[in-house]
């Protein structure tokens, strides 16, 4: 089967203002379409999205190592189709490390994962590793009760290393 990239849109996002600004020259320089650049907090950025009723297939949350809790976003979820998530985080290398992963995304969510697949992303340290936890975001999410965004989650909830210095 054949891959058309032009049947791709891509919604990016980056708090850091300094991410931020090269997310878009590394859009320019590389001649990039079918990409729509934001610069919002994480769990406002993805109740945009619903807001606006984009449907997406997939959401890939890197790092900081505080990705899974920003899984409360997807609370009360009202999309048509139900996203694959992605979420990166660090885990230590003990046997029930993937267990652990997945445990912190459940919490997060506040709902069971059915299905999670886990992987080592990479070793990061001699006790610690950075694991990818994927699943579908469950259907019981949908009944779940929406989170709020304050004023100052909409601004940042990120430490202060990533607000823009002045």
């Amino acid at each position: 089967s054949t891959f058309n990239t032009t049947d791709i849109f891509v919604h990016a996002n980056d708090l850091n203002p300094s991410s931020f600004k090269y997310l878009k020259i590394n859009c320019k320089n590389n001649k990039c379409q079918n990409l729509k650049t934001y610069n919002m907090d994480g769990r406002a950025f993805v109740q945009h999205l619903q807001d606006q009723n984009v449907d997406f297939d997939h959401a890939i949350m890197n790092l900081p190592a505080s990705a899974p809790e920003f899984l409360d976003a997807f609370r009360g979820f009202k999309g048509k189709k139900l996203p694959e998530i992605h979420v990166h985080c660090f885990s230590g290398k003990d046997d029930d490390a993937k267990e652990k992963a997945i445990a912190r995304c459940e919490e997060a969510l506040g709902c069971g994962i059915d299905n999670p697949s886990v992987h080592v992303v990479r070793n990061v340290a001699p006790n610690k590793n950075m694991l990818c936890v994927s699943f579908t975001v469950p259907e019981s999410a949908r009944s779940l009760a929406k989170i709020g965004i304050s004023p100052e989650e909409e601004q940042s909830s990120e430490p202060p290393s990533k607000k823009s210095r002045t």
